[in-house]
């Protein structure tokens, strides 16, 4: 008679909140990168904008310098990185240029002169600027993509035609355009040294020459501030925004990515506008009219398209 085998045990269900925890980091992001518009908008009621941008980056040079240090002692001399080729100072002035004195100049004083939601939406057309941009130096995007960046355009004019008459949210509007803009072409001006140096590196290297012209232009607004008035509760938004949106976002954001890819992830960037609308609603008690909301819906509308690709027809798949 044959032996009896004993039946394996089935494989433990795995805990609901570890099957999904890379979407609840995604989402966790999401909310953090939402929060700074708000953050950064109630700061400035005892905060000059340019003095903010003063104290936030001389600490997060700080940081990301320690950053780098923790890391170059945890993998040891040999695999040390602290400097950065010569021939590479230029893309890293262009890449940090972009990303933190351009488009900070760009967010901060947008921010000043509109509300969260608005900036944040026009922000968020950094996918299409980079579609736009990658157009012009030769690249051919889909029609798609075309189609999309004109719904979207259209969804921009008719947003703004909501703010006719309203002094000043105009500017704020273009300059936070502008923000994305030069975010997006920093997206594709930094790609080679990503690729090239550990991230601690590149991204110390990046803020410091980034941000330096950014320090040096808030110096008149840092010296005006009355810094003794500042509450704690703004040391904190500070203290907030020094570290959580920037280090631990991309620690998570990253883990996120390689557990389920960049394409599912870019879906979740989306939130960003909706979330911080909700909270300058409840926050700051913007309104939000038809013509603003027909807008809004016309620039996610331009966002969404890109994402959808293709289906492969029966015969296709049959092949």
């Amino acid at each position: 008679m044959a032996a009896r085998v004993a039946p394996r045990d089935a494989p433990a269900a795995e805990p609901l909140f570890a099957r999904y925890s890379p979407e609840l980091a995604q989402l966790f992001v999401i909310a953090m990168w939402a929060s700074t518009y708000i953050v950064t908008k109630a700061a400035y009621a005892e905060l000059r904008p340019l003095a903010f941008a003063f104290v936030r980056y001389v600490a997060m040079i700080g940081l990301a310098f320690l950053v780098l240090a923790i890391r170059n002692w945890r993998v040891g001399p040999a695999r040390a990185a602290w400097t950065v080729r010569r021939a590479d100072l230029p893309r890293f002035a262009l890449a940090g240029g972009c990303a933190y004195t351009l488009y900070q100049l760009g967010f901060l004083l947008g921010l000043e002169r509109t509300s969260p939601f608005s900036t944040s939406l026009m922000i968020a057309l950094v996918p299409l600027f980079t579609l736009l941009i990658l157009a012009l130096r030769g690249e051919r995007p889909p029609v798609r993509a075309w189609v999309a960046l004109a719904v979207a355009i259209a969804g921009v004019a008719l947003f703004l035609l909501d703010k006719v008459g309203t002094p000043g949210t105009a500017l704020g509007d273009a300059l936070a355009l502008g923000a994305g803009l030069s975010f997006a072409y920093y997206g594709i001006v930094n790609r080679p040294l990503v690729a090239a140096y550990p991230p601690e590196t590149y991204t110390a290297y990046s803020l410091l020459i980034g941000a330096l012209p950014l320090i040096v232009l808030s110096i008149p607004d840092a010296v005006a501030q009355d810094w003794g008035a500042i509450s704690l509760a703004t040391w904190a938004a500070i203290a907030y925004m020094v570290a959580l949106p920037v280090y631990l976002a991309y620690i998570l954001w990253n883990w996120a990515i390689a557990r389920r890819g960049v394409a599912a992830a870019s879906r979740w960037t989306l939130l960003v506008p909706i979330l911080s609308g909700v909270g300058s609603a409840l926050v700051f008690g913007e309104s939000f009219g038809p013509t603003k909301i027909a807008g809004a819906l016309l620039v996610f509308a331009g966002l969404i398209l890109p994402l959808f690709q293709a289906q492969p027809s029966a015969a296709a798949i049959r092949r």
